[in-house]
Order: C-alpha cells, then sequence, then structure tokens
C-alpha cells in the first residue's frame, strides 16, 4: 500500500509538471505575423494572424511535425494547440519565443532611424521609410495604445531631433431629449507638446491625464456651445459646464488619433517636419 501511495503521488507530480507546461506562455516571433488555424494544418482555416510580440498560451503539443522555409532557411518546428484572447487554436511553433519581445515599430528618415517600443499593431507592419514621405500611418491594434512608450533615436545624424505630440479627440453629449443628441461626433485637435526627453537618444510618448480630459471637455464644450444652446437651452449647457469626470452624463470623449512630430534640423541648418500618425481602432 505504501508503494502504491508513492507511485500515485509520483504519478500527480508529473502530471503536475505536464499541465504546467503545457499552459506557459509563449510570444509570436514572426514580424509579418502569425496564422492561427483551426486544425494543426498549413491548410486549415485560418482563425486570425497574432501579431509580432503577441503573448499566448500553449495549452497542449502535436505530433505533428512541420518545416518551412523562410528567406532559404529551413525552420523546424511543430504545431501546437494554444489559446488567445478570443481564439484557441493551432500554430507553428518554430515562431515563437518563450521570451518576451518588445514589439518595436522602425522609422527611417534620412539621417536618422528611430524605434519605437512596445506598440502593437493591426496590420503588422513594422517598419516605416519616411525618407521620402512626409507622414507614415501606424494601425494600433485594441489591445494597446501609443501613449506612455519609447521612442530610442538610433544612427542619428541631424545636428538637432525636437519630438511633440497632439491628440484628435471626439465629443458628444446626448440627453433624453433625442434632439440635444450629437448625431456625428464632433472631433478636436490639441495643441503640439513636446515628449519626455529620458536620455540624450531617448524619449517617453505623452499620455492623456484625467486633468487634462477634463481640460479637453471644458475646450470642447465651449466650441460646441452655439450648438448646445441653440439644440438643448442654455441651462442645458450650463450643466454640462459642470462636468468634472470624464464618465459623467452626458458627454462622452474619445481619442480618434496620436500624432507625433519629428522636427529634424541637419547642420545647415535645414528643417524637415515628419509626421507618424497612430490610428485609434474605434477610439479608445
Amino acid at each position: 500500500m505504501k508503494n502504491l501511495k508513492m507511485i500515485l503521488a509520483l504519478g500527480l507530480v508529473f502530471n503536475l509538471a505536464v499541465i504546467t507546461a503545457q499552459n506557459e506562455e509563449a510570444y509570436v516571433a514572426a514580424e509579418s505575423g502569425l496564422s492561427l488555424r483551426d486544425q494543426p494544418d498549413i491548410s486549415a482555416k485560418m482563425l486570425t494572424k497574432l501579431a509580432y510580440g503577441e503573448a499566448i498560451g500553449i495549452l497542449e503539443d502535436t505530433d505533428k511535425n512541420l518545416v518551412v522555409l523562410d528567406a532559404g532557411e529551413k525552420i523546424s518546428g511543430k504545431w501546437v494547440k494554444v489559446e488567445t484572447r478570443n481564439h484557441i487554436g493551432y500554430v507553428f511553433d518554430g515562431y515563437l519565443s518563450p521570451n518576451k519581445i518588445a514589439r518595436t515599430i522602425r522609422l527611417d528618415f534620412d539621417h536618422l532611424k528611430a524605434e519605437l517600443k512596445n506598440v502593437a499593431t493591426s496590420d503588422y507592419k513594422r517598419s516605416h521609410s519616411l525618407k521620402f514621405d512626409e507622414k507614415a500611418t501606424i494601425n494600433v491594434d485594441e489591445s494597446d495604445s501609443p501613449q506612455a512608450k519609447t521612442i530610442v533615436l538610433v544612427d542619428n545624424d541631424y545636428k538637432q531631433v525636437s519630438l511633440f505630440q497632439r491628440y484628435e479627440n471626439s465629443f458628444s453629449f446626448m440627453s433624453a431629449d433625442n434632439k440635444c443628441n450629437t448625431n456625428e461626433w464632433t472631433q478636436f485637435d490639441t495643441e503640439w507638446k513636446p515628449l519626455k526627453q529620458l536620455n540624450t537618444n531617448s524619449y517617453e510618448t505623452l499620455s492623456y491625464s484625467e486633468k487634462d480630459w477634463i481640460t479637453f471637455i471644458e475646450s470642447a464644450t465651449k466650441d460646441l456651445k452655439d450648438d448646445v444652446v441653440d439644440k438643448c437651452g442654455e441651462d442645458w449647457y450650463n450643466y454640462v459646464k459642470t462636468i468634472n469626470n470624464i464618465k459623467d452624463f452626458p458627454v462622452s470623449v474619445t481619442t480618434n488619433r496620436v500624432f507625433i512630430k519629428f522636427i529634424l534640423t541637419d547642420f545647415e541648418d535645414n528643417i524637415t517636419k515628419k509626421i507618424i500618425e497612430f490610428k485609434m481602432p474605434n477610439g479608445k
């Protein structure tokens, strides 16, 4: 009996170790994204495409091996069953990493390369050239935000680089009286503010604080005064002015886009301006 109990105990420990191993977290290491399929087969239905650096949970291994050719290099691995925020499916583990990956976006200017750290995108595009274009657009994943992120200047050959940020926010108002509702979102741009400089070559993007939101509501309310008074009356407008919390009825605010402006000054004092536009999904 004693030996039986020992065997059962060892079996329990072994099973626990297997379960633990099979529920490890892994990270997508394919910069162009990784296909999640409903079966462990390359021709199976694709459920979604996982973003570079996205964290997933490994549920179990399969016995199905796979070798793919990537830029002339053979990558060997097998199919594993995984869980994401919205799906359970199968991926090829040759493009998984056990280590957390900084989801870097690379910006290439004439005499400067910059890296934006740890921003998830919905289109999996990780590199943008601004040598000939004035603006680059980055589609931010619904799980993320470009706020409070680090920008690092690499291979900088400019005399001076200055970075600024602004927001495009939306404001709407609503009432029990339908005529007081805005039928469309009204958009407002905030002023440009300098980014926080962390050291010689790195900056931190700004975050929109509760105080910023309140200031924005006050500004937007003033700009909308004529429309609000016309639809709802002076009393309703006076009530809107007392709002001190972004969750207070009857207003709603959201961010549609975030902009980063690079002002690049070369050694002949020529100035070039470049804009990075972050599109926020459905406003955040």
